[in-house]
Parts: C-alpha cells; structure tokens; sequence
C-alpha cells in the first residue's frame, strides 16, 4: 500500500512537471506571438505640417485644461457652464429622449454605465454621437429608447451632469454629430519673449489626419493589435493581448497581466481592479465557456468594433507617412473629398484609388497580406472600407499666451483629433 501510494505521488509529480512545462512552452510561444505582433505593428504618428522647433509642456495637467464641446448634426455648440435644467417635453413627439451630458474626468462608456445602472435601464437601448476621452471637461449628446424623463431628473452622479432634455422620432447613431470644438492650456512652458513671439504668429490651417493614440491605447497602445489578430480569427492571441501582455505598468496590474501569460486566469480575477472591467469579463466568460471566441461576447459590441477598427486605422496612418514624400496636393487618380486627397480605410468593400495613392493603398494591402473578404467577421461585425481624407482643416483657430501658459481653441470635423494639433508644437502624442 506505501509503495502505491509513493507510485501514485511520483506519477502525480511527474504529470504536474510535465503540464508546467507544457504551460511555460505554450506562454513562450504566445508571447513571442504577440512580441511579434507589437514590433511588426508600432504606432508611427511621426510627420508633422509645422516646420518648427518643438516646446516641452504639461498637456492636461488638470481635466479643465482639456475641454471638449461637442457641436450636433445642427452645427450648434454643447457649450460647458450651459444654465442646467430639464426642458417640458410632454408636448413633443417621438419615442427617444436626447440629452446632453456634461462630465469631467469620465470617458463615455463609464459613464453610460453609471447612467445605465442609475436609470435601471437596458444598454442596448442607448446610444451616443462620438466617444470623449476620460481625463478632460466633456460635452455630448446621448440618446435612449424607452425611458422616462424622471428617471434622468433622479441621477446624481459625481462630476456628472444631464440637461437640455428633448424628445425626438429619430434614434442618436455614433456620428450623428459635425464635430468639437477643443480648448486646451498647455502648462509649465519655459519659453523666451522671442519664442514666444514666434510661436504666437504660427497660423495653422490643416493638420494630418492621423487617427490618435487615443485609438490605439494611451498607457498600452495594443487595440490595434487585438484587432489584428480578431481578423486572423485568432481570438485567443486576442484574448491574451488584451488581457495579458503587461506594458507600462507595475503592481497588481503587472502582477494580473503576468498571471494571464501564464493561464492562472482565476488568480488575476483578484488582483484587477475596478478599473480593468473588461479582462475581468473577458476571462469570467472565458472560464464559463471555455472558448475564446465567445469570451469576447462579454464585450460591449462597440468594444469589439473598435478593435478592429483600431486596425484599420493603423493601416491608414501608413498611409498617410508614405504619401507625405508626395506631397497632399491632388493628383491623377486620387479620390477625393471637398477637393482634398483621400485614403481608404481597408474594408471588405474597398475602391482603390489610382496614380500613387493607389499604389500606397495596394503596397500596404500586399505588405499585410489581406483578404477583403475577411473584413466580414461573424458575431463582430462588417467592416466596410470608407475613405478619409489624408488632411484635415482646422477652423476658427486661436491662440495666446498667457503666464506660461499656452492654450489653444479650434474646431475640428468628427472623427479628427485635438493630440493631432498639439502634437505640431510640442511634438506630443498625449
């Protein structure tokens, strides 16, 4: 009986030896996978219009030195500060409600969920114009079905605040908006009288039309990547991208994320924070279903759109730094819109252009080994190719000094982004 006993305990030792080896050779392959991936695709936001020493600041130090108006379909302004109150809307028609939130330091899918929770209704039946980033002063419009305008009267919620309530026939769909308008103080500037002279006389009429850091992930820029690999329908290198791969970071982050790489999924459900909502519901799906696919039904839908179009963006910004050398000027074969060259956003219906803009488009398509057909992902979505323009104007543009601080005010079309315009002076991407 002992000497069974001490079989069984060798075998069993010899089994977890092998299935640690199996689990350490399985990570390294995983993670030199997804190493691969980061080096093979980095964020190369590099051009620049101004040819112009760049300044050192501080960019939102505060939230209020990054302010974001949203401007509607309408082209009116969601000005901050607005007098607050809810508009009689018994008398007007339609089965949505539209409303204007004013946040600071929230992004848009935290707080839709705090609204969601608080109004006890269904996320589906929200919608929302264009996403704001979290560490900022914010205006939008959100829209819901089937909601009574005392339940918006009841919220209370920190730093956020609901007015010009209205009813409306027509449900808010995400670019159901012309713009934003941005004001922005760049802070602790060490600056001449000279410079700053020569500063304040810079007009800037357009900028490039690169997609933000924002798309791709400020502390981890890898959004981009798990939309690559949802592409190649490898959703478990998605998984553990998104999940795993610690970049920037430290403590029980870093901690979580390694625990992932290395597949003790239940020991990282304790360390993430409330501030890393959707691992943990990646992986709670993960351990019910045991398929990675389905895991990322735990997602939001938008969640998983901007995945890959996360990647699309990638593939656009090349395209605007290989066109750069030719200049933004039009060209035979270019597709334009309002008279300014476009790139297409690789999609499963997409129009090459002609001349060299075409054979950028087609250069990249090749280098990625892309099939148009693949764009159509079951249970994420279509992904169709648009156009974009490779520049983008800036409208009513302003700028002062003022004690060290530089701020900025302009407008851009939805879609663009203000780091875009900052970054031509302090060479910054956040």
């Amino acid at each position: 009986m002992k000497t069974l006993f001490i079989q069984n305990a060798r075998k069993k030792e010899s089994n977890d030896i092998i299935n640690q080896f199996r689990k350490e050779k399985q990570f390294k392959f995983r993670n030199n996978k997804i190493r691969q991936k980061l080096s093979e695709l980095p964020i190369n936001i590099n051009k620049f219009i101004l040819d112009m020493e760049r300044f050192d600041g501080t960019l939102k130090k505060y939230p209020e030195d990054f302010i974001v108006e949203e401007i509607t379909s309408e082209e009116t302004v969601l000005e901050v500060g607005k007098e607050i109150g809810f508009k009689d809307v018994e008398t007007w028609h339609g089965s949505f409600i539209h409303f204007t939130v004013e946040k600071t330091n929230w992004n848009t899918m935290d707080a839709l969920k705090q609204i969601v929770k608080a109004t006890k209704t269904k996320r589906k039946n929200f919608g929302f114009a264009g996403t704001k980033d979290k560490f900022a002063v914010t205006t939008q419009r959100f829209g819901c079905f089937g909601i009574k305008k005392e339940q918006l009267e009841n919220i209370k919620i920190k730093d956020i605040v609901i007015r010009d309530v209205q009813k409306s026939n027509k449900k808010l769909r995400m670019g159901d908006l012309w713009g934003n308008k941005f004001t922005i103080k760049i802070r602790d500037l060490d600056l001449s009288k000279k410079e700053i002279e020569r500063i304040s006389n810079l007009k800037l009429d357009y900028v490039l039309n690169y997609y933000g850091i924002q798309r791709f992930g400020l502390v981890r820029p890898i959004t981009h990547i798990v939309g690559k690999f949802i592409y190649e329908r490898d959703f478990e290198s998605a998984f553990y991208t998104y999940c795993g791969t610690p970049i920037n970071e430290t403590g029980d982050s870093l901690e979580a994320r390694q625990l992932v790489d290395m597949g003790e999924f239940k020991k990282a459900l304790k360390l993430f924070n409330r501030n890393h909502d959707y691992e943990k519901r990646l992986i709670q799906q993960y351990l019910k279903y045991k398929d990675f696919k389905m895991a990322f039904t735990a997602l939001p839908p938008q969640l998983n759109s901007m995945f890959v179009n996360a990647y699309q963006a990638y593939l656009f910004n090349e395209m605007i730094n290989k066109r750069f050398d030719y200049g933004f000027d039009v060209k035979e074969g270019d597709i334009l819109e309002d008279n300014t060259p476009t790139g297409t956003l690789i999609g499963y219906d997409t129009k090459f252009s002609g001349g060299i803009q075409g054979e950028i488009e087609r250069e990249i398509f090749e280098r990625e080994n892309l099939d148009l057909k693949k764009f159509k992902i079951e249970d994420f979505g279509n992904f169709y190719g648009t156009r974009r323009k490779l520049v983008t104007p800036i409208y009513d543009f302003k700028s002062s000094f003022d004690d060290n601080i530089f701020e900025l005010s302009f407008k851009l079309e939805r879609g663009n982004y203000a780091t875009i315009v900052t970054r031509e002076f302090t060479g910054n991407l956040s």
